[in-house]
């Protein structure tokens, strides 16, 4: 049973706003009192909200292991350097400039390396460049062989030599003995 209008609203309202209001109350009356809302039992809600719950959870330990795996591999996975050694152009290339990286020896007993070259001159007649070592300046084992684009390259080589043999690199171009780059 709702309340009668006179019980809400005093007598000192003016007469037109208490018309107002009267219309409102009748209005509301009318209507009748809201639908009754039904809340579900907190356990159909439960499982739904659990599951989504537990993916992001799951999502979240993904990418969280996802990244650590990839900081590791990035930490760990690659060579430890051993030593560089900055390679300097002859009368021959005296622009040319170069860089070896030489990494810890592997199981086998080669040293993994990583040459980089800038300023090379063109070969002639399509011939390849080598990276030597050397022994009182002279041709004493090879390390590998490589082409350059526009004079610039950068090559994985390997010298399966121990090094306290021998005194240095130079790269030659192959079939000649003159250095283009130097250590």
């Amino acid at each position: 049973m709702s309340p009668e209008f006179g019980d809400l609203v005093g007598r000192d309202i003016e007469e037109g706003e208490r018309a107002r209001l009267e219309r409102v109350h009748d209005l509301l009356v009318a209507a009748g009192p809201p639908p009754e809302y039904v809340v579900a039992p907190p356990a159909q809600l439960r499982p739904r909200r659990r599951r989504a719950a537990l993916l992001a959870i799951a999502a979240a330990l993904a990418v969280a292991s996802f990244a650590a795996g990839a900081a590791v591999v990035d930490h760990w996975g690659g060579p430890n350097v051993d030593f560089t050694a900055t390679m300097t152009g002859t009368a021959s290339a005296t622009n040319a400039t170069g860089s070896l990286v030489v990494f810890d020896i592997d199981a086998a007993g080669n040293w993994p390396m990583k040459l980089t070259v800038d300023g090379l001159p063109a070969p002639t007649g399509g011939k390849t460049f080598e990276l030597w070592l050397t022994r009182d300046g002279k041709l004493a084992a090879l390390c590998g062989s490589f082409l350059t684009a526009d004079g610039s390259a950068v090559v994985p080589l390997n010298a399966p030599y121990r090094f306290d043999e021998y005194d240095g690199w130079i790269v030659v171009q192959k079939g000649s003995d003159t250095p283009l780059l130097t250590t």
